[in-house]
């Protein structure tokens, strides 16, 4: 939590439910939890009280996790998605992601597992 000194840490909230493999960029959340978009321009920026405040549905691990803004700010690259349209975006890469899931805001209570090219899992038992 911030100090009188210290101002409030931003956050962005990531989908993994709505990043598929076949994307090239990681689908963020729009600001007040209105839908979805690719670009970093539209991506909602979320106060470090309120994700903490209600974890389970920022920071639930299976279907989105909260990291750091200005780590995402850092991360971002050109990208041409497949409609053709061009943004400043989060690559969907294993390099990316192993950096964002190091920064989550609290340890989620379900592990998070992101698709992108090339990511295998060992299937689950039945």
């Amino acid at each position: 939590m911030p100090t009188e000194n210290q101002p409030e840490r931003a956050f962005i909230v990531l989908s993994l439910k709505h990043t598929h493999r076949r994307h090239k960029a990681i689908t963020l959340w729009r600001a007040n939890d209105s839908g979805y978009c690719w670009p970093l321009e539209r991506a909602g920026v979320y106060a470090e009280s309120l994700v903490l405040e209600r974890l389970g549905y920022y920071n639930s691990g299976c279907s989105n996790i909260a990291v750091p803004a200005d780590l995402v700010k850092r991360l971002v690259v050109d990208i041409e998605y497949d409609t053709k349209e061009f943004g400043i975006c989060l690559p969907n890469n294993a390099k990316t992601w192993k950096q964002l899931l190091s920064a989550v805001i609290h340890k989620p209570d379900y592990p998070s597992r992101p698709e992108y090219r090339g990511v295998r899992y060992a299937k689950e038992a039945a």
